[in-house]
């Protein structure tokens, strides 16, 4: 089996990498619907509380 070579190992660290991101990103973005909703929400309770 032949060493990878310099370039090989940064493409495989640059894939693995790219894959961390396109998770997190994810994450984010399903967190950011998330806090919406739940500003909407406290905006409505808000508005049916005042008199």
């Amino acid at each position: 089996m032949t060493k990878p070579t310099t370039a090989q190992i940064q493409a495989r660290h640059d894939k693995d990498e790219l894959k961390q991101l396109k998770q997190e990103n994810k994450m984010l973005r399903i967190e950011n619907e998330f806090l919406k909703k739940l500003d909407a929400l406290d905006h409505e309770k808000s508005a049916h509380e005042k008199p």
